[in-house]
């Protein structure tokens, strides 16, 4: 499918994390629109290859949230995205500045959403309009239905079931956005480590000697959070995904459609067609086909 020229003008700015979605993400602004886009990246965490395809670049340490607005602001930046994750461990070891100081201290818990929330209104209370690339880039986010050769066994079907729910009761509580499923019961499930550690955990509760290499068992769901904003840290899937399942012994990924990220969406198929698993974008209507 095409790409279409984004719906955004002027000047725009992208707070980087780590992982692929950044790189991607400055790649199809360079390649499909005119916008002038800088960006800040987080020491330890942002893929250096970022700064071959923005127009300017800062490097900050965690909780230097001054000199981004600072940065952003001389930069007379309208828009603003921020993409990509950081390494929640690490929020113990930052030396917050006065501003994100003054931003954590006023929050009732350090969840998530609530502090992307928090950092997405500071940003507008600048001026600055806050962005998904959802939004942005349509294309990314998961089709619905069955995208694999694969289709979902009944056990399967079951274990999707049960981890819809428990995600989305996992996402209420605003701790994460994933479980691992398997014969009706939750393996894992995803707090501050991040998908592809609980994956890798849920392999290690799952392992069998006994159990042919070969044979893949248990379901893994993502899903957004009830009161997700969609702006905000939507969840995100791909080559790297499968590949972890894989390595786990992990026979199905079902996803939230319409409201999941995934990165190269044909390697993303191909690679769990090679393997012989399922990948599937449930819809609500499906969510509430699975709770019959």
């Amino acid at each position: 499918m095409p790409l279409t020229p984004p719906p955004v003008k002027g000047r725009l700015g992208l707070i980087a994390g780590s992982g692929s979605l950044p790189i991607l993400f400055a790649r199809q602004m360079r390649l499909t629109s005119d916008v002038a886009l800088v960006a800040v990246a987080h020491r330890g965490e942002t893929d250096a290859g970022l700064a071959e395809w923005v127009d300017d670049l800062l490097w900050v340490h965690l909780g230097q949230f001054q000199r981004i607005i600072r940065f952003l602001t001389e930069q007379r930046v309208e828009q603003v995205v921020m993409l990509g994750g950081i390494n929640k461990t690490r929020i113990w070891h930052i030396r917050p500045d006065a501003l994100a100081l003054r931003l954590v201290t006023r929050l009732r818990h350090l969840h998530d959403d609530l502090l992307l929330r928090a950092i997405a209104q500071e940003f507008e209370q600048r001026g600055m309009q806050v962005r998904g690339i959802g939004e942005l880039i349509p294309q990314l986010l998961s089709p619905p239905g069955c995208l694999t050769r694969c289709q979902p066994t009944m056990a399967q079907w079951i274990d999707i079931r049960i981890g819809w729910h428990a995600a989305q009761q996992l996402g209420q509580l605003d701790i994460g956005q994933g479980v691992v499923i398997h014969d009706r019961v939750v393996i894992a499930v995803e707090a501050i480590e991040g998908t592809d550690a609980m994956i890798r955990r849920a392999g290690t509760l799952l392992a069998n000697p006994s159990r042919a290499a070969t044979e893949m068992r248990g379901a893994c769901v993502k899903v957004a959070k009830p009161i997700q904003d969609e702006r905000l840290d939507l969840p995100t899937v791909g080559p790297g995904t499968i590949e972890a399942l894989h390595q786990a012994g992990i026979g199905a990924l079902a996803v939230e459609a319409g409201r999941t990220l995934i990165l190269d969406l044909a390697q993303t198929i191909q690679m769990a067609d090679r393997y012989g698993m399922v990948l599937f974008g449930c819809t609500g209507k499906e969510g509430e086909l699975l709770s019959s």
